[in-house]
């Protein structure tokens, strides 16, 4: 028997030490990922302290560029900001203290935004959800894609149709009459399921100047750094993730890989929309199977996130079925209007009193126009309302050139006596290509090819200089950095950037392919929780 306790003393101490040596390493881990994120934050902040002096200063030019780079410090980390509270808490705040730097002296064209749905919806915890009965609630219609539903989706069908969120899906369901038509059109054309549209109401309730308070815009509220992603252009003057058009066609195109990407799951496609794609695998890989509702019920998933796909689906059914939910919605009329090639800068008040219309009527239709005006020093294609094209071509090529702004937003270096604020985003004033990814492709791969530095393309792209590149994605390719575009490459005009034919890479992507074998999908219901809706034929 002593042998044996002996044995069994031997053991025991040698498990106690693994496990002592375990924490230590957890321990150290975590000092070493909260220090990397602490040394992040000092240089932003460092950036930011610096660009706060020289907007005192009255070198607002100088400002911009510092806030800007205190910004990328951030994107520009390799660490995904909503993996690490720490992080997306002080990005937040950055972000709040640059936008309050936003309006410049004397300026009276003051830019418009509204808070998002989503961070209100974000605030719902299971314990709220917990007081709304299901109890009732029928699923009617019939659906463009699978999915299955839950109790989570039942309870918030009951928050919107007799909940306080009552008030929310009508408001949803009347501005959506102005872009339902638009967004199904694009859809269809980018194989997006057309149910799918309904995820705008959830986001946004159907409103281009939404933001959030993580910096997300727009009717489909992209983040900076997706939208540049899928090419919207943001700049001082235009935030194309606020063009319905524009940024409903990026929305689209971005469904649309999320779904290859997560082996056809359309679910998890929203839930990545949300939380983005490299969260949602964590979770998948944590949990074993990829199924939304799988990681719902083992909160896997932020909270914001697991209220996000319900909320989707809740409205989408709802609002393919008013009236036997209790709504009976008047929507609003589609967006109609004519369109007009600004030569240069013109302020959208004066366009207004030369269309006989309200200031505001302008705004609506051109919501991308950041300061009520027009950009300078280059063409713009404005919107204006439906009927009034003749009328304004005619006044207008009789307004005198100074008339067509009628005070001057752009701010000037009094030390130089210049126009700075065109210097807001100095990549965005680069004459830049944009390059369409294959498979296989990564920023590394596409800097070779054009001889330019793999950090300088990163940074423009406001992309981890190591990350990896998804088939079809919009790279930005500085043109004055650019090497010779080389024989047998098309390159066309395109607004502010040029489309190059895209070069096929040599490298084989294996990741999609491989995806679905690594985690599967999981189809059957489990305990009969969940109702399957089959593809309509």
């Amino acid at each position: 028997m002593r042998p044996s306790r002996q044995v069994t003393r031997i053991v025991l101490l040698l498990l106690f030490s693994s496990i002592a040596a375990a924490a230590v390493y957890a321990d150290d881990l975590r000092f070493e990922n909260s220090s990397k994120v602490e040394a992040i934050i000092d240089k932003a902040e460092a950036s930011f302290a610096q660009g706060h002096e020289a907007f005192v200063k009255g070198d607002v030019a100088t400002a911009r560029k510092l806030f800007d780079k205190s910004i990328d410090e951030v994107l520009l980390s390799g660490i995904d900001i909503r993996t690490n509270s720490r992080l997306e808490s002080y990005y937040r705040e950055l972000v709040d203290r640059i936008h309050k730097h936003e309006a410049l002296p004397g300026d009276d064209h003051k830019e418009l935004t509204v808070p998002s749905l989503l961070d209100e919806l974000s605030k719902i915890t299971d314990a709220d959800l917990a007081t709304v009965t299901s109890d009732g609630i029928k699923i009617y219609g019939k659906y463009d894609f699978d999915f299955s539903i839950a109790q989570p989706a039942l309870q918030f069908m009951n928050f919107f149709i007799s909940g306080r969120g009552r008030s929310t899906m009508e408001i949803g369901l009347q501005r959506a009459g102005r872009y339902r038509q638009l967004a199904e059109k694009i859809f269809k054309e980018e194989r997006v399921p057309v149910d799918l549209i309904w995820l705008a109401q959830a986001e946004s309730v159907w409103k281009p100047n939404a933001m959030s308070r993580a910096a997300a815009r727009g009717i489909w509220q992209f983040m900076p750094s997706t939208g540049t992603r899928y090419g919207l252009s943001q700049t001082a003057w235009v935030d194309d993730r606020s063009n319905p058009e524009k940024s409903t066609r990026a929305a689209a195109r971005y469904l649309r890989w999320l779904h290859d990407h997560f082996a056809g799951d359309w679910l998890l496609a929203m839930a990545a929309y949300n939380a983005g794609e490299n969260r949602v695998d964590e979770a998948i890989s944590r949990c074993g199977y990829a199924d939304f509702w799988e990681l719902h019920r083992r909160g896997l998933l932020p909270q914001e996130t697991r209220n996000y796909v319900p909320t989707i689906l809740s409205i989408m059914i709802i609002s393919k079925n008013q009236h036997r939910y209790g709504f009976n919605v008047n929507p609003d009329p589609a967006m109609a209007y004519d369109t007009y090639e600004l030569p240069g800068q013109t302020d959208l008040k004066v366009i207004a009193d030369i269309c006989g219309a309200p200031g505001e009527s302008l705004q609506d239709l051109n919501p991308e126009l950041r300061r009520g005006t027009s950009p300078p020093g280059e063409q713009y294609t404005i919107k204006l309302p439906k009927g009034t094209r003749k009328t304004f071509e005619l006044a207008f090529a009789n307004l005198p050139e100074d008339q067509r702004v009628r005070k001057v937003v752009v701010a000037r270096d009094e030390q130089r006596g210049r126009e700075t604020v065109e210097n807001y985003r100095s990549s965005y004033r680069t004459q830049l290509v944009a390059y369409h990814a294959r498979s296989g492709d990564t920023l590394s791969t596409v800097s070779k090819r054009y001889g330019i530095s793999v950090h300088e393309l990163a940074r423009v792209n406001r992309l981890s200089a190591h990350g990896s590149l998804h088939r079809g994605q919009t790279v930005r390719v500085p043109t004055e950095l650019r090497a010779s575009s080389g024989r047998g490459r098309s390159v066309h005009a395109y607004g502010r950037y040029h489309e190059q034919e895209a070069v096929r890479s040599n490298i084989r992507g294996r990741h999609h392919r491989s995806y679905g074998h690594a985690y599967g999908t999981r189809t059957h219901a489990r305990g009969g929780r969940w109702v399957r809706h089959t593809r309509r034929r």
